[in-house]
């Protein structure tokens, strides 16, 4: 399950690097075809994460670290799946209204994570 770490450190390096560089372009072209899905949806595509990061934890070299983020994704998935709608809503509409400082701050975020994944698996 290497291959599924490497895609997501590659996922999260590439976003963030948008998110830093191009957030207006991140914004519309990305965030915003968001908007129109069904959070329930969203939820589905955290838990597989999820479980796939829980999966592929034995292949890293820091096993609790994927773990951790495994656990985190499986839980995201979950309240999204189960917290009434109004409150899902109000936590995707903060992201939507989110300034551009915002954005580069969880683009470099998601960089470090990106890098920091890579660098577990490569032992």
């Amino acid at each position: 399950m290497v291959w599924f770490l490497f895609a997501m450190s590659v996922v999260w390096i590439m976003l963030g690097t948008l998110m830093i560089f191009a957030t207006q372009v991140a914004r519309k072209n990305y965030f915003n075809i968001l908007k129109t899905k069904n959070p329930k949806m969203l939820s589905t595509v955290a838990i597989v994460i999820g479980v796939l990061l829980l999966l592929s934890a034995s292949s890293s070299s820091q096993v609790t670290f994927i773990v951790v983020l495994g656990l985190l994704s499986l839980s995201k998935g979950l309240l999204f799946l189960f917290l009434p709608k109004q409150k899902v809503e109000k936590v995707i509409d903060w992201w939507f209204n989110a300034t551009d400082k915002i954005y580069k701050v969880w683009g470099v975020l998601s960089m470090v994570l990106g890098i920091a994944v890579l660098a577990t698996i490569v032992h």
